[in-house]
């Protein structure tokens, strides 16, 4: 099972009182978040590192959480961070992914980058430089550093106490060296004075990593887009309904709610969770999937389009309403934009080979494009279909049995009719009654094919159940 949280911003209501309709080509991923990748997993067809976070219940496909968002969606919307901090993306690098997504060439018809400055190399500094106090570097909590085996030292209060000038100083193209080598020193000493000239080891492969997607996008393979809009996270959280197993709790739990409600900082909110691990208890992980989500509400809203969520959420999932799926209000406490999706679509798309997915969307592309421009259960059948076919395996003997399987639904009715035809005085009855029978026959065959491609069978790969029919 995996879920999507597919989340519809509205633009600013027009002269008319009607809120014009935005556009959602592109779609944010919760699971790309950089902590989120923690808990994938590289599967068969990846090189990626194993799991990172071995507590997760449950364990997702990179690959197939993937490309089921590039089939969903006409774009992937990355934030610079989940790139430059994605574990997954860094590891794999531009090469596998296009492997992966099977676009041999170019990355831009696939993926999109929202960064805050107008190049990946200036991201990467803005990430960990102190918007406050320009003269040391940011705490910046960089989840990736584990996948290059390199976090096993906490390094946020160590960067606040080094210098920033080095990385202020540096040109564009030594950006990735330098915060590779502001790294490892913190890594090596808690001496904010103590400097590293060139990353080695695991820092001088993180160097690599960011080299070769900065590379990427100044090759023009990869589209950079900036921030707009206004992060909102205080609205999205009271609009984000509280799972009901975090109401009504008292002690800590209370307490946690309140302090996460006026925190606007995704690293301070983590924090506070780990510091309060062991009172929230069970609760722990309610309450940053709920805080969470809001956050990527108000990620969703800043950016102008949707959000889609794999792992599983059912905290939150327990207390929605059930809605169709061209549901455009602006969500309230009672109406949160989140959808539940059931089914093997991940796990089917992570197994399956680069070469049989590139065919799968060539085959498909009606199907996709018909879900794409009217999502909604009947379309999702139809690329349910779509995949369920190409992840077909049918041995020579399945094949002919089902062909016999046929035959024998068209030819059974017809041969008892023709023996019918000796208990007839009349030849004409005898061989009226076998055209009968060869009528009703061939339709059993065609019904047999029929269930094949069934609602039933075709939701067992997409399932929206809380979604109006």
């Amino acid at each position: 099972m995996y879920q999507a949280n597919r989340h519809r911003a509205d633009t600013a209501a027009n002269g008319n009182g009607r809120r014009s309709r935005i556009d959602v080509n592109q779609t944010l991923v919760f699971d790309f978040d950089s902590i989120e990748q923690r808990s994938l997993e590289g599967g068969p067809n990846t090189v990626a590192p194993l799991r990172i976070d071995t507590e997760s219940e449950q364990v997702l496909p990179f690959a197939g959480v993937l490309r089921a968002a590039d089939l969903l969606s006409r774009r992937i919307l990355l934030l610079d961070a989940q790139l430059l901090d994605g574990a997954f993306f860094l590891t794999l690098g531009p090469d596998r992914i296009r492997q992966i997504l099977a676009r041999p060439e170019f990355l831009d018809s696939a993926l999109a980058v929202a960064a805050r400055k107008p190049s990946l190399a200036e991201s990467l500094r803005a990430m960990i430089l102190d918007a406050r106090n320009p003269s040391v570097l940011a705490g910046f909590e960089f989840s990736s550093l584990a996948a290059f085996g390199a976090g096993t030292v906490p390094l946020t209060e160590r960067l606040r106490v080094r210098s920033s000038a080095r990385l202020r100083s540096c040109e564009p193209r030594d950006v990735a060296r330098t915060v590779a080598a502001e790294l490892q020193a913190a890594s090596e000493s808690e001496d904010p004075e103590y400097v590293v000239e060139e990353p080695t080891g695991a820092f001088a492969e993180l160097e690599r990593a960011w080299q070769s997607w900065l590379a990427e996008a100044d090759g023009g393979r990869l589209r950079i887009q900036p921030w707009s809009g206004t992060f909102d996270l205080p609205s999205a959280l009271e609009r984000r309904p509280v799972p009901a197993a975090l109401q009504d709790q008292g002690g800590p739990v209370e307490a946690a709610l309140t302090v996460l409600s006026g925190t606007k900082n995704r690293s301070d909110a983590l924090a506070y969770l780990r510091l309060h691990s062991s009172e929230l208890s069970e609760h722990k992980r309610l309450l940053q999937d709920w805080w969470m989500n809001a956050y990527f509400d108000a990620l969703a809203s800043m950016h102008g389009t949707n959000w889609l969520r794999f792992s599983a959420d059912p905290g939150t999932q327990e207390s929605l309403p059930r809605r169709g799926f061209r549901w455009r209000r602006v969500p309230s406490a009672a109406d949160s934009p989140t959808l539940q999706i059931r089914g093997s679509l991940v796990s089917t798309l992570g197994g399956m080979p680069s070469p049989v997915y590139a065919l799968l969307r060539h085959q498909a592309r009606a199907a996709i494009l018909e879900w794409q421009e009217h999502p909604s259960q009947k379309t999702s059948d139809g690329l349910a279909y779509a995949v369920s076919q190409a992840d077909a395996t049918k041995s020579r003997r399945q094949a002919r049995r089902a062909v016999w399987t046929r035959v024998g639904l068209t030819l059974g009715p017809a041969l008892i009719g023709t023996v019918a035809a000796d208990a007839f005085s009349s030849l004409f009855a005898g061989v009226g009654s076998a055209l009968a029978a060869v009528v009703v026959g061939v339709p059993l065959a065609e019904f047999l094919e029929l269930h094949e491609s069934g609602k039933k069978k075709m939701r067992a790969h997409i399932h929206f159940p809380a979604v109006r029919q």
